[in-house]
Parts: structure tokens; sequence; C-alpha cells
């Protein structure tokens, strides 16, 4: 499996590139797609189902996505990969509790 690697040109705090290398086929990231679609194809027929399956792919995704970063991107990934796990965390916990 090759494993993908994107690249970012950077300005700031002096860096001028920086390369980062998360596998696309990582077994999680599979697992985190698979819940998500799999939740949109079961919202129409089971809502609670769909959004629990959607937000427990968030969760997984953010989570794997947060623990793979390089640094200086630890401010950008708080941000933006903190709220999808706490999104998704709402989700599952929508799902569960209220229906």
């Amino acid at each position: 499996m090759a494993n993908w690697a994107i690249n970012y040109k950077y300005a700031v705090a002096g860096l001028s590139r920086m390369i980062i290398s998360i596998p696309m086929f990582s077994p999680p990231l599979l697992v985190a797609a698979a819940l998500i679609a799999l939740g949109f194809i079961v919202y129409p027929f089971s809502a609670r189902l769909g959004v629990l399956g959607i937000g427990a792919g968030s969760v997984i995704m953010g989570v794997v996505v947060l623990a793979e970063l390089p640094k200086g991107f630890e401010l950008q990934a708080v941000v933006l990969f903190g709220i999808t796990v706490v999104v998704g965390a709402w989700m599952m916990y929508v799902a569960v509790k209220n229906g």
C-alpha cells in the first residue's frame, strides 16, 4: 500500500513547507468512512441508526486525524477536528438518548 503525502506551502512562523503524511488506506479511517456511508444509507429507514453511524464515523475520523498530525498543526487541528469529535459525540448522544 502506498503512503500518500500531501504537500502544503507555509508562510507562517518561518516554515516554508510541511509534509503531512496520513495513510489513505488506514483501517480506522476506512472504518470511519464505512460508518458514515452506512449512516447515510440507513438514515431514510431509521434516523436513529443513521445518525448514530454518522456520529461514530465522525468521532473515529477526528481522533485518528488528531493523533497523526505533525507539529505545527496543533491549533488548527484542535479547532477543526476537535469540533468534529465533539459534534460526532453529540450526534451519538442525541441518537441514543432522544431517538
